[in-house]
């Protein structure tokens, strides 16, 4: 399994994407803050309280406040929660009712998005037959960005996307339905040679319901890719409640490269592939320096001249990780 990982924030300027990011965050922050309390915290009428996800057990250690939600780290399995988390109905109904910053961000940093869905598309490639029609099924598709690439790639696609002002602009070139993921089979009553979620698992509450329903989803040997934030990440580790993967309400569950052997092998999926990609070394080193994290001005190419891109990939110490499971 390939651990070379990938790397595209140094070249375009950490900092330029970054204050361009900072909008799409005011205006997450803006409306979670109208789930808020009093004091500040997510309002208990949204609330349960849940044990480990992944493993189950009911065994953690408090980490840190973050935008009103508590993180909490299992002791068993070391998976990052929120708990307690949105109920699932009012968790679907925030995603309904969120702004669509999103799909501006994507369109304004279209050349990092291409390189990073173009990287994607090509560690799938790697395990997939080529045949005259593939069919991909991206979960949480937004304003279909990936969807534009792989069908430019001649696979014929298909998306599921709960926010409606994202759902117009998809529509207009895929088969988007705004549904759950859990009617998708149903809904387009057909099988998928892959299905992918490009920063979604992480908003997914219960992730052996997920891989049961993807699974139920995918033809005989169909792949299921997914990208996700590392909760391992050296950039994690270090700026801890101030890295910008910790948000308080829409990221329940934040795995390490051994959270995704295990639910892999809990549901009866083949891991071909985990990589670490995005090293965040400008983020690093400017909080290593004194500076902002994302609006300081490093343009080091190494962590306190010692740690490389290759040297933090190697050990899956990236900011993000990118799976492929085989359906067994």
């Amino acid at each position: 399994m390939s651990k070379t990982g990938f790397d595209l924030a140094l070249k375009i300027g950490s900092k330029k994407l970054h204050i361009k990011r900072q909008k799409q965050l005011d205006a997450a922050y803006h409306y979670h803050k109208s789930f808020h309390d009093k004091n500040g915290n997510i309002d208990s009428k949204y609330l349960e309280l849940r044990n480990c996800p992944v493993c189950n057990k009911n065994n953690f250690v408090f980490l840190f406040l973050k935008n009103g939600g508590n993180y909490v780290q299992c002791k068993n399995c070391q998976l990052v929660y929120l708990n307690p988390c949105f109920t699932d109905v009012h968790l679907e109904n925030f995603y309904k009712g969120m702004h669509n910053m999103q799909a501006a961000v994507v369109k304004n940093e279209s050349h990092f998005y291409r390189k990073i869905y173009s990287y994607g598309i090509k560690n799938i490639n790697k395990f997939i037959k080529p045949k005259n029609e593939k069919k991909i099924l991206d979960l949480g598709c937004s304003s279909g960005f990936f969807l534009d690439i792989a069908k430019e790639k001649k696979w014929k696609t298909f998306g599921i996307e709960l926010n409606e002002k994202d759902l117009e602009i998809t529509k207009k070139n895929h088969n988007v339905k705004n549904i759950n993921l859990y009617q998708a089979k149903k809904e387009f009553n057909l099988k998928f040679d892959v299905i992918t979620m490009w920063d979604v698992i992480e908003h997914v509450k219960d992730p052996h319901e997920l891989l049961k329903t993807i699974k139920k989803s995918l033809k005989p040997g169909g792949l299921f890719f997914f990208q996700t934030p590392n909760v391992n990440s050296l950039a994690a580790r270090i700026l801890k409640e101030k890295c910008n993967v910790f948000d308080g309400i829409e990221h329940v569950n934040l795995f390490n490269e051994n959270n995704i052997y295990t639910i892999a092998k809990k549901n009866k999926f083949k891991v071909l592939l985990v990589e670490s990609v995005i090293s965040e070394i400008p983020i690093i080193s400017n909080y290593l320096n004194y500076d902002h994290p994302y609006f300081g001005n490093s343009k080091e190419k190494k962590i306190l001249g010692i740690i490389n891109d290759k040297i933090l990939h190697k050990n899956y110490l990236g900011y993000k990780i990118q799976a492929v499971f085989k359906s067994m």
